[in-house]
């Protein structure tokens, strides 16, 4: 009989990272992508994950020598295809389908690369998930209003704490006119600042320069010093050996051998002395490098800074400025009349109206931070209860408990109690956490989704672990990817499947 397709995933990618061309096909259950390093596992991931997700940019999904690529799935009976194409500049787009079940969350929680943030979060040792859970319950949107009315407050509080409010006098052209003067004098301390950084700069070089060559001229002169020694020593053994021939037979054997060795001993002192002589040159070399860089540091650090006198100049006259501004705007009691916001009113009635509408926002902000506090609090109690159950029902030692506090901080119980911080856990231990973790948010937060990827984070694993968390994922996700190294493998990814 036929087999049934329909539920199959059929995926074809172009020009996706180091693949040219690769046709697989993903069944429900496990499937495991083989291939030796560098083959294109990660690329077949990335292109997988661009379907449903795109939080992976499409730069790092495109080959780098290619201008146009392609992943193209057939899912459930129909063709979904996404294209990637790179534009004159350089820069990469992407257009085309998602799959029906496509959830940018879906990156965060059923993609476990090594740039999945909760995997480089974990096994970096990090232990607050409030941002985690933020972007999967959504509780990021009301955070984004409570941030936007903040914002607003603080606006309109710096408003008010402005001279214009607080004296009641300025008036708001003058103010523009006055930032401006403001902005001016920093930009002219910034330039005085950098001036002087760089001239620190230059003078710290010439320094380290000069220190860089006085270590050269000691070892250089301990060089020459050894090569002195080497030489007294060798003129002392000629000595020994032309007293030796005095008295030895002219004729003999052992006369023979102490010529031959005075002439040795000649040789080798002709050879120290050679070297003995460019050393001296070389010392001399570096002598004189280093009185010029001496030179070059005392010029300057006395010579005046370049540029300083008129930068200096220019801040006074700017601090002029900012004084007589600042005495023109004491004379003033209402905004003009021509001000488009408020023409020729009494700034303290402003002031009322702005403080009117911070009191609005305020209640705004509380408004939005109880519905936040409570779909956080939801979120992390059932992110929890699932996280507690993978540890239960996985039944993995040494493992008393596992949670999230209520200030989203990671604790992590041994048995007996003792509790140990999450950059203390071994490799395998902190890859554990994160799939566990990621699985839990998945069935928390898109319990729907059908694919769950694990990108070559087995390697620290041992057989056993590595199967009992692939079967325990297989059980709750339709399709499981796991990709693996496998160095007996064809040069392209080719799929395993199992039960």
């Amino acid at each position: 009989m036929q087999p049934d397709m329909r539920r199959n995933i059929l995926l074809e990618l172009e020009n996706i990272g180091c693949l040219k061309h690769l046709k697989l096909e993903l069944k429900p259950g496990v499937n495991i992508i083989k291939a030796p390093n560098a083959s294109g596992k990660t690329s077949l991931i990335r292109g997988l994950t661009s379907m449903f997700s795109g939080r992976i940019p499409p730069a790092h999904i495109l080959a780098l020598d290619a201008a146009y690529g392609k992943v193209r799935i057939q899912y459930d009976g129909r063709i979904y295809e996404r294209h990637f194409r790179r534009t004159p500049t350089g820069q990469v787009g992407s257009y085309g389908d998602f799959l029906p079940f496509a959830d940018h969350r879906a990156f965060d929680a059923a993609v476990a690369l090594a740039e999945t943030g909760i995997v480089h979060k974990v096994t970096g040792g990090g232990k607050i998930f409030r941002e985690y859970l933020e972007n999967l319950s959504y509780g990021s949107y009301y955070s984004a209003i409570i941030s936007a009315a903040q914002e607003l407050i603080d606006e309109i509080s710096r408003e008010l704490a402005g001279p214009s409010f607080e004296k009641f006098e300025m008036l708001p052209l003058l103010l523009t006119e006055l930032t401006d003067l403001h902005i001016k004098r920093d930009q002219i301390k910034e330039e005085i600042e950098s001036v002087k950084a760089r001239h620190e700069d230059a003078v710290r070089a010439l320094a380290e320069k000069m220190e860089q060559k006085k270590a050269e001229f000691s070892k250089e002169e301990m060089r020459l010093s050894e090569l002195e020694n080497s030489l007294t020593q060798e003129e002392e053994r000629e000595r020994q050996l032309l007293s030796f021939l005095e008295v030895a037979d002219g004729s003999s054997k052992v006369a023979v051998q102490l010529k031959e060795g005075i002439l040795n001993s000649k040789n080798q002192q002709q050879r120290f002395r050679e070297e003995i002589a460019r050393q001296n040159k070389l010392l001399q070399n570096l002598r004189q490098d280093i009185v010029k860089l001496e030179n070059q540091l005392e010029q300057k650090k006395t010579k005046p800074v370049e540029g300083m006198e008129s930068l200096e100049k220019s801040l006074n006259d700017v601090n002029k400025a900012i004084i007589l501004k600042e005495e023109e705007i004491q004379h003033a009691e209402r905004f003009p009349q021509n001000d488009p916001r408020y023409p020729g009113r009494l700034v303290i009635e402003v002031r009322k109206e702005l403080l009117r509408k911070i009191e609005w926002l305020n209640k705004v902000t509380e408004h939005f931070q109880e519905k936040y506090m409570r779909r956080m609090t939801s979120a992390r109690l059932r992110f929890n209860s699932n996280v507690a159950r993978a540890f239960e029902e996985l039944g993995l030692k040494r493992f008393e408990n596992i949670f999230l506090d209520q200030d989203f901080v990671l604790h992590i119980v041994r048995e007996n109690g003792v509790r140990q911080p999450v950059e203390t856990l071994s490799a395998s231990e902190k890859l554990t956490v994160s799939l566990i973790l990621m699985l839990a948010a998945k069935e928390t937060f898109l319990p729907d989704f059908p694919l769950f990827v694990i990108d070559e984070l087995t390697l620290s694993y041992d057989p056993a672990r590595f199967k009992q968390i692939v079967n325990y994922v297989a059980k709750r996700v339709p399709y499981v990817i796991v990709t693996c190294l496998a160095s007996e493998m064809p040069s392209k990814p080719e799929v395993v499947y199992a039960v």
